[in-house]
């Protein structure tokens, strides 16, 4: 009797098939959480921008890079310790780092609320509308507390590239928060309307973690195995996020202290307007990129093939977005807001183009992880924060602005995308035929865009919708042949499109 089993070959393309499968399957989720919750946030900015003053941006801005600069500063990597780790789907493990998540919440609140009275006085001293942090930052710091108890299941969610279910739970999130919000700073026409939205929705999102995901029950573990493994490859994943977010949130934090908290409240709003490319590229390289690297390597490809094969089309798609955020700003804030914020109209192309080289050292950056070179990544944004720390020194030395100051931070993300090139050549990632093709697409795009939008009078002349009409349809049929040979391959074809 012949038994028949598979070969090897056949066995490692029926888990690449599936890897693909999810891959594709994972984006689509996220493509499709990312554009209903960038409207529904993108409507929620305007109807807030006339409910509230200017001033409540700036300081949420503050807020936020308070708890964001905890939540990095106390980042271990625990996420990528479950994806990476041959025992990320044991309980113990998974467990351990559950319970260090949980211990890591706690703290994260505590220190948080012990930093609210000296970041009011300090950012007090530049304008007396600071002061509000010393109850802000106490408030919102609760959201930590309840993130750190989200369920386990999160983390092997993620391990296994279960996008759909996890996205499923922010699109509720985003709903439940966006009429909340609404509803509180219709009432209160205050910034504390924020704060408490953020707490609310942080506490359905920890709930829904348990009600909607499957597996096993949390338990409390502290594994001392586990727990050197996750300290162990976490030590470079702390450092490198510690210097992410100073990467991010830097800018805001210094121009709170160099200018009134109005110029930096429309700044914001510009802002995070251009961090939607980051946004969607760190959703898709998290859930779907990062994942798929660490299986595809366990199955045999080579780095630089899953390198090229991922890049080409979050590339494509991130250049598309940069340009439409170029091209439609004035039209956008003609449109959407009132005179107190038509300075964004000019900061968001500068901050959109930094976008666009943030994103390619982002790709870089989920190559250097996946190959256990955390440290290059570390090192990648220590650069990006002194180059912005020493530009704007220098910038200081002279009586400077607001756009001054926004060019800065696209000269720093300029500086860092070479030291990301460089180490990827160390590891033979040599992508600059694609890189320098979508960076001509956009100067190209960009560029006879807004030559129309200024140069012909009846462009001139349209409402700021119809212009908006336009230029998308204008930018789409531009990128069509790059979505027909890039995009479309990637959802149809058995495996991820090489460029």
């Amino acid at each position: 009797m012949t038994i028949n089993t598979p070969s090897i070959a056949s066995v490692s393309a029926q888990n690449r098939s599936a890897l693909n499968a999810k891959a594709r399957s994972g984006t689509t989720w996220i493509l499709i959480a990312f554009g209903s919750g960038q409207v529904i946030r993108l409507g929620m900015n305007i109807i807030l921008a006339g409910l509230l003053f200017e001033e409540a941006f700036a300081l949420m801005a503050l807020v936020n890079a308070v708890m964001m600069g905890l939540a990095m500063f106390s980042d271990i990597g625990l996420q990528q310790n479950v994806i990476q780790s041959s025992r990320g789907d044991e309980p113990d493990f998974l467990n351990t780092a559950w319970t260090m998540q949980v211990i890591r919440g706690v703290v994260l609140t505590l220190l948080a609320a012990l930093l609210a009275w000296p970041m009011a006085a300090f950012y007090g001293a530049n304008d007396p509308g600071a002061l509000e942090l010393r109850w802000l930052i106490p408030l919102v710091a609760l959201t930590a507390l309840i993130e750190g108890l989200r369920s386990p299941r999160v983390l092997s969610a993620a391990r296994h590239m279960r996008v759909a279910q996890i996205t499923r739970i922010e699109i509720a999130v985003t709903i439940v928060n966006t009429t909340v919000l609404l509803s509180l700073a219709w009432y209160l026409r205050s910034v504390y309307a924020l704060a408490i939205a953020a707490v609310v929705s942080a506490s359905l999102h920890s709930a829904l973690t348990y009600w909607f995901l499957p597996g096993a029950r949390a338990r409390f573990v502290l594994e001392a195995t586990a727990v050197r493994s996750i300290f162990s490859f976490g030590k470079w994943i702390f450092l490198s996020t510690l210097l992410t977010f100073l990467s991010i949130q830097i800018d805001r934090l210094a121009f709170s202290a160099m200018y009134p908290l109005v110029e930096v409240g429309v700044y914001s709003i510009a802002s995070s307007l251009a961090l939607m490319v980051p946004s969607l590229i760190g959703s898709l390289q998290g859930a779907v990129v990062f994942p798929w690297y660490a299986r595809m390597l366990e199955d045999g490809m080579k780095l630089p093939e899953a390198f090229q094969k991922a890049m080409t089309p979050v590339l494509v798609m991130s250049t598309y977005v940069v340009v439409l955020l170029i091209i439609g700003a004035q039209s956008f804030f003609a449109l959407a807001y009132d005179d107190r914020y038509s300075q964004a109209a000019v900061f968001l192309p500068i901050l959109a183009a930094s976008a666009w080289f943030s994103n390619i050292g982002g790709l870089y950056g989920s190559a250097f992880l996946v190959k256990g070179r955390p440290q290059w990544l570390a090192f990648a944004s220590a650069v990006k924060v002194l180059s912005f720390l020493l530009l704007l020194a220098l910038l200081s030395l002279i009586k400077s602005t607001m756009l001054m100051a926004t060019a800065v931070v696209l000269a720093s993300e300029i500086i860092t995308v070479i030291i990301s090139r460089y180490f990827g050549w160390q590891l033979g990632l040599k992508n600059l035929r694609i890189e320098s093709a979508m960076f001509g697409m956009l100067i190209f795009s960009s560029g006879l865009c807004l030559l129309l939008l200024h140069k012909f009078q009846f462009m001139a002349k349209l409402h700021p919708a119809l212009q908006l009409l336009v230029l998308g349809i204008l930018v789409t049929a531009l990128f069509a042949p790059l979505f027909a040979k890039v995009i479309y391959p990637f959802f149809k074809q058995r495996s991820l499109p090489v460029s």
